[in-house]
């Protein structure tokens, strides 16, 4: 019987959301089909042509309330990002948008004196533009680059990112994916594509990368792809079976995805134990997507804890495998910039 013991002080909580305040409005201004209205389950809702896309839960910023979640659950470090929020929906705007966003988060994580770290925003599609809000970014201590399914109109496999991949992969940037409403997506929808297919959306995403060469081209990028892949383990075999007419995958797809990383956003426990089987315990990170769904922190924890894995396992899903990445030194070093 696997001693299902764990240690759980330290967790680094990879899959967490802050919105700057301001910065959905400012993403969307002038785009008449999007709108920002009030959600019938509190807070704010934005619409694309009559599409929800994503929430804005009430009283997401509250960092004291954050801080007590975190603490009730054992979670040190919450990895910052703004998740379905698409840069590439701002246009011309997205430059000083991604400044904005980035300069936020980074006084939320020096207030908080090592509780949080930050992915970066940036326009993707600009080299120079890129380059220039990276390197500030990184500057301000973001942990790495969050980026969508989609940019604007541009999937991920899209010359016009081509240079924000080779950049990412030249500097080992770790980059957080995250699904996104694209721009092909179904009209009137109350929801139901954000509950179910964004999760093709991130096994569509991961797919092209591997099959566009991207990751044969770029072996430096550390990926992590949000709530275990969405239904990319359940595509592997299929992936394996057809890379060969695919001139720039030089080998079997799952041979990339399990270099990549998977967060645990996901409280379903075959669903656990499938992304284990499939990517390997030391690919999988501590997840949540808090504040978007609630108990998040408590449920997770529950449905790994309860899985019948090593110990070993356990402590690194939790906080082993992100710590490699060096995230927890980072926030150390953010502490140290803090007055």
């Amino acid at each position: 019987m696997p001693d299902k013991r764990d240690d759980s002080a330290g967790i680094i909580d990879v899959h967490a959301h802050l919105y700057p305040q301001g910065c959905i409005r400012d993403v969307i201004a002038g785009k008449p089909d999007f709108e920002l209205v009030e959600s019938r389950r509190g807070g704010l809702q934005v619409n694309y042509r009559g599409s929800l896309v994503m929430s804005l839960p009430p009283a997401q910023d509250d960092i004291e309330a954050r801080l007590a979640t975190m603490d009730k659950a054992g979670i040190s470090i919450q990895v910052l990002s703004i998740g379905a929020l698409n840069i590439g929906w701002a246009g011309a705007g997205a430059p000083s948008i991604s400044r904005k966003i980035n300069e936020s988060l980074a006084e939320v994580c020096r207030q908080a004196r090592g509780r949080f770290r930050f992915v970066a925003t940036v326009p993707f599609e600009n080299r120079l533009e890129m380059l220039r809000e990276l390197e500030h970014a990184l500057s301000l201590g973001a942990a790495g680059v969050g980026i969508t399914t989609t940019i604007g109109d541009n999937s991920l496999d899209a010359p016009r990112l081509g240079d924000f991949w080779h950049e990412a992969g030249k500097r080992n940037l770790l980059v957080l994916v995250h699904p996104t409403f694209p721009p092909n997506g179904p009209a009137g929808d109350q929801g139901q594509f954000l509950t179910v297919g964004y999760l093709g959306e991130t096994a569509m995403a991961a797919g092209k990368l591997v099959l566009a060469g991207v990751l044969e081209e770029c072996p430096g990028i550390r990926l992590v792809w949000s709530h275990l892949g969405g239904s990319l383990a359940m595509l592997v075999d299929r992936l394996d079976r057809a890379y060969k007419r695919y001139e720039k995958c030089r080998r079997a797809p799952s041979s990339y995805l399990r270099e990549c990383f998977y967060d645990t956003a996901c409280a379903h426990g075959p669903a656990l134990d499938c992304a284990r089987a499939t990517f390997g315990a030391r690919a999988l990170l501590f997840g949540t997507d808090e504040p978007h769904v609630p108990n998040a922190s408590r449920e997770v924890l529950a449905a790994l804890r309860a899985r019948p894995w090593p110990t070993g396992d356990l402590n690194a899903i939790l906080s082993g495998n992100i710590r490699r990445l060096a995230i927890a030194d980072s926030a150390t070093d953010v502490e140290r910039r803090s007055p």
